[in-house]
Parts: C-alpha cells; sequence; structure tokens
C-alpha cells in the first residue's frame, strides 16, 4: 500500500515538473511584446506595462450606481473609455487619484504620447467631474 502512493506522489512531482519545464520554455518562446496583438490605430492597448506598482488602482466592476461616462474628459473617446473600463476604470474620482507615476503607466499601456494625461488636464477635469 504504501509502495503504491509513493508511486504515485513520484508521479506527480515528476508530471510537476514537467509540466512547470513546458510553461516556462512556452512563456520564453512568446515573448512579452503583445503590442501586435491590440494596435488599433493612435491609441494602442498592450503596451509596456512599466512598474506594476505604478498602476493607479482599479475595480473589478463600477459602483452599482453605475459607471461615469469618462467622454466628458476633454481627450477620452469612445474607444479610449472602452479601454479604461477594461482595465477597471470606471469613475472620474480613480482618474482624479492619480499620481504622476499613475499616469505615465496608463500612458505607456495604451502607447499614449508622453504627458498627454498632464497636458489634456485629465486629473483636474476628473476632480471637478467626480461627485465624490
Amino acid at each position: 500500500m504504501i509502495e503504491i502512493a509513493s508511486q504515485i506522489v513520484l508521479c506527480l512531482v515528476i508530471a510537476a515538473f514537467l509540466g512547470f519545464l513546458i510553461g516556462f520554455i512556452l512563456g520564453k518562446s512568446k515573448g512579452t511584446d503583445n503590442k501586435s496583438l491590440y494596435n488599433t490605430n493612435s491609441i494602442s492597448y498592450g503596451g509596456a506595462q512599466g512598474n506594476i506598482y505604478n498602476k493607479p488602482l482599479i475595480r473589478s466592476s463600477p459602483r452599482p450606481m453605475g459607471k461615469d461616462d469618462l467622454q466628458e474628459i476633454e481627450g477620452i473617446d469612445t474607444e479610449l473609455e472602452d479601454k479604461l473600463n477594461e482595465l477597471g476604470i470606471f469613475h472620474f474620482d480613480q482618474i482624479a487619484k492619480w499620481n504622476a507615476k499613475n499616469c505615465h503607466w496608463v500612458e505607456e499601456f495604451f502607447i499614449l504620447e508622453d504627458n498627454q494625461i498632464k497636458e489634456a488636464n485629465w486629473i483636474e477635469q476628473a476632480k471637478g467631474l467626480s461627485k465624490i
């Protein structure tokens, strides 16, 4: 009985090692450049993600009262609003709380122009539109 159990454990360890090794090899072969998967006109999704600690706070879904119309912020069109929503940005107060590092992260992630968020005053506009 113990002999069978030890063989099962050995098989599980070997399978786990092989699974890890195959996953590692496949992950390395795909690389980290996903830009070609998401390119659309001048605004792209899936750019360099930079430091994960600079990522703005996101939500898994909008608040029960519904999401804000982010297009009220000058510089955000329908396409960019959809992408912000996919990322987890649904409300003005989320944008209003961004700092310079958050803005840079978003600009890199969506492949926007450098300082586009600051120049378009997204944060100030969001503060003015925020209900909280």
